[in-house]
């Protein structure tokens, strides 16, 4: 069977029985869930995280949440909390890389402070944070953004033990609440997240306000990027933007639009499963937040193959688990006025060999 099995992780709708009670955020009713994150460890441990909003906006007062599964998604952690806002901060885009059974996290502060800390028990605890700010003001100093968020989804370590994470940075001295124009850049560490630098900006001329992305290292060890964006300069309506380079900070391809991955202005997940593939989710359509699907590349994203696993769409990031040798896609399906967060386990040969609908 292509699809396994399907979770629920977070509803909107559920009453919870907690007050806006900073000590019981476990329990508190949150007006919506958004924005996931997966990673699966080197024992195949799956962790899922997101922002638990306050109220239905990017600017609201957001805690960052998680849960995880030590069975292979058959069952699942109550709610933990990854860091509160304790009803005064934005916290947004939390991006992990799982690195053996250590994870690291990094997260911003009202869109305008970046942090790090790491847990070795799966979230349970935590280390100090760590403010990188002044890593996007010294090293981003060329471009005078307003702005600054991760991802969002999740990093990766490439095969030398890099850590990579891709960033967008918005500049708008009219409206600095504004997440545009904006451009995309990766943030690196080369020492297991003791110390973190900013990577080159990308170019992208003839592309519009590139900003949430995602990245993988191909199987000939350059870094693949593919971005969302403001363009429906397409007749067919919008598309994603991709780039290449060969050490996933520098020497990049100019960003350029792939006409056969549809977007409607939205988040999409990616990875590579080790095997020489790419697995990329998003909403498979030019104009409307619908249809989630999982693409599969075998030839470094010049073709595709898909499968629809949602027909609701919304935010999406998919992990490949290599105990199970199948891929979790952690995303939104908005039902009614309520917001609901699943994870669907598919089996990546099935829709490699017996699936193609470019």
């Amino acid at each position: 069977m292509k699809f396994k099995n399907t979770y629920l992780i977070e509803d909107a709708a559920l009453k919870y029985t907690g007050e806006a009670d900073e000590r019981d955020l476990v329990n508190y009713k949150y007006e919506d869930q958004r924005i996931p994150g997966i990673v699966s460890t080197e024992k195949g441990v799956l962790v899922c995280y997101y922002e638990m909003r306050r109220s239905n906006s990017d600017w609201a007062m957001i805690d960052l949440g998680m849960k995880l599964s030590t069975d292979f998604g058959q069952t699942w952690s109550e709610r933990m909390i990854i860091k509160s806002g304790e009803g005064k901060n934005t916290l947004n885009n939390p991006v992990m890389i799982a690195e053996n059974e250590r994870l690291h996290l990094l997260y911003c502060e009202n869109y305008h402070r970046v942090f790090y800390r790491f847990s070795d028990d799966y979230g349970k605890t935590w280390s100090e944070d760590k403010e990188l700010t002044e890593v996007f003001r010294e090293e981003f100093s060329s471009y005078k953004w307003t702005v600054i968020a991760m991802g969002p989804g999740h990093g990766t370590m490439l095969s030398n033990g890099r850590f990579l994470v891709p960033v967008w940075l918005a500049k708008n001295e009219n409206d600095p609440f504004a997440h545009g124009p904006s451009r995309c850049a990766t943030i690196y560490s080369d020492d297991n997240g003791n110390t973190w630098h900013a990577g080159e900006i990308l170019p992208d001329e003839g592309v519009s306000d590139p900003n949430e992305s995602c990245l993988c290292q191909l199987s000939d060890g350059r870094v693949y990027f593919n971005a969302r964006n403001t363009d429906r300069s397409f007749s067919g309506g919008s598309r994603r933007a991709v780039s290449y380079s060969p050490n996933g900070i520098s020497g990049w391809t100019n960003l350029k639009h792939d006409i056969n991955l549809n977007d409607p202005r939205c988040m999409g997940g990616m990875c590579s499963d080790g095997r020489g593939r790419i697995l990329f989710t998003n909403c498979d359509s030019p104009d409307v937040r619908m249809y989630n699907t999982l693409k599969v590349s075998r030839d470094n994203g010049e073709s595709w193959e898909k499968i629809e696993y949602s027909f609701r769409g919304g935010y999406s990031d998919v992990c490949f688990n290599k105990v199970t040798n199948t891929a979790f896609v952690f995303y939104e399906a908005r039902v009614s006025s309520s917001q609901k967060l699943f994870v669907t386990e598919i089996d990546v040969d099935e829709i490699s060999l017996n699936t193609n609908l470019n």
